[in-house]
């Protein structure tokens, strides 16, 4: 199996995590916070969507237009340029992030599993926690960020009284 094959078998379940833990929340509980020092699920869901639509142009694939992309990077900091977490701002909804994730991740998935060996060895101008500077190594990183703040939501979700994400694919439920 290859590199690419491995990352789009992970990408696919984060994919269905994602839509797993925001699943039968409700828009309320969408904004709370556990702490003052929190993130909401709102700024979770879409923070994540912004990294994956981005990770998308890396890949070659076409720029993806997210009308609430101001709310979650700003240009003037240096990359990533993602904005904290502020619970005065207003984010777009859970069902929103979901609607808009699973367009996104079709579009990532086939732009993915069509990256040719050079466009996964191109050099970036940054690097995620396990190192390495081409888009190749930046993925690694983006499986653990997805699935680490996939993890941060299924503890807010448990928190608010919701039942636990589901582990294997949903469809494995249904």
């Amino acid at each position: 199996m290859t590199t690419v094959e491995q990352q789009a078998r992970q990408f696919r379940l984060l994919t269905d995590w994602y839509l797993s833990v925001l699943e039968d929340i409700e828009p309320a509980a969408g904004r709370r916070t556990l702490s003052e020092h929190n993130n909401s699920l709102e700024w979770l869901a879409g923070h994540l969507l912004v990294t994956r639509s981005r990770n998308i142009t890396r890949l070659g694939g076409p720029a993806q237009e997210l009308p609430f992309l101001d709310a979650y990077v700003d240009p003037t900091l240096p990359l990533p340029g993602f904005r904290p977490f502020d619970a005065n701002r207003i984010y777009p909804t859970l069902a929103e992030c979901a609607r808009v994730w699973e367009q996104v991740s079709q579009t990532f998935l086939a732009t993915l599993e069509a990256a040719d060996e050079r466009v996964l060895q191109a050099e970036l101008p940054l690097s995620g926690p396990t190192g390495g500077t081409t888009l190749e190594d930046l993925l690694v990183s983006v499986v653990l960020h997805e699935s680490f703040h996939i993890g941060q939501m299924s503890i807010i979700r448990k928190a608010l009284g919701y039942p636990a994400m589901y582990w294997f694919p949903r469809q494995a439920h249904a």
